[in-house]
């Protein structure tokens, strides 16, 4: 096609790759829109969580990729020019292969981890941890579990029972959960659905968006042997959950509000 390609928006950080990269913002974007036969716009990000989207935008396309494809080959390219053709999903081939192979330099940050405090009232983690992998993930699992500080997690629909964590690869579980009532199957499907989060990791789709609970991803929490059982419980019990999450904001909310008036100023 003939038409220039529009300046590609990049903006400057430090290369977590060690060698030099194939492509700088302009060459990458021409390489794409040749490759393509599609007038697109190329915008490089660090979205460690999105490493390739596109829209449409009549005949545009608004490409998004990390910056972790400046040090893509050419058949890497190719493969997203493909995607961006509908030929086949960019969870196919090269390009998927390419984004999870370099996903431990997307990950490296200066955040420091918490503090891991796997031990609560009633269930250790640790011990939940341990059983799960052995039982479903021949103890290959290597990703660090605690209690969460439970803030802001309540919602009118639901709980955020558990997250996993892909830049400090960590697991964390609301302390809702640390209780005698919540029986010890349901903690495990919970603990289970973010260890597979761990394990899986995302694949985009193909419109280029990242799906997380992809049909592998569900075919596998279903290997789970009570899930349909702790599914029902969570239905059954949501209502008291919900009612426990609120009081235990109010009771953190007053005791921070009791340290900021019992602080003297000079």
């Amino acid at each position: 096609m003939g038409s220039k390609p529009s300046p590609s928006r990049v903006l400057p950080r430090a290369s977590a790759f060690d060698d030099a990269p194939f492509w700088d913002g302009a060459s990458l974007e021409a390489a794409l829109l040749r490759e393509s036969g599609r007038l697109l716009r190329l915008t490089l990000t660090d979205n460690r969580s999105v490493l390739l989207s596109f829209r449409r935008r009549g005949n545009e396309i608004d490409l998004r990729l990390h910056r972790m494809f400046l040090h893509a080959p050419i058949d890497v390219v190719r493969g997203v020019a493909q995607t961006l053709r509908r030929q086949r999903p960019a969870g196919e081939g090269g390009v998927r292969r390419f984004m999870n192979e370099n996903l431990h330099r997307v990950r490296q940050t200066p955040r420091l981890a918490p503090p891991i405090q796997p031990q609560g009232r009633v269930y250790n983690l640790g011990e939940v941890y341990e059983d799960l992998n052995q039982r479903f993930f021949d103890a290959r699992l290597r990703v660090p579990i605690t209690w969460g500080r439970g803030v802001g997690r309540a919602r009118h629909a639901g709980i955020t029972f558990g997250s996993y964590d892909p830049v400090l690869s960590l697991i964390r579980i609301h302390p809702v959960l640390d209780r005698t009532n919540v029986p010890r199957y349901f903690l495990e499907s919970v603990v289970y659905h973010e260890m597979l989060h761990h394990q899986l990791g995302g694949e985009p789709d193909k419109a280029g968006r990242t799906i997380y609970h992809s049909r592998a991803f569900r075919e596998a929490e279903a290997r789970y042997p009570r899930h349909d059982e702790a599914l029902t419980w969570e239905k059954e019990n949501l209502r008291h959950l919900l009612r426990a999450v609120r009081t235990m904001d109010r009771r953190q909310n007053g005791a921070a509000t009791g340290k900021r008036r019992g602080v003297r100023r000079p």
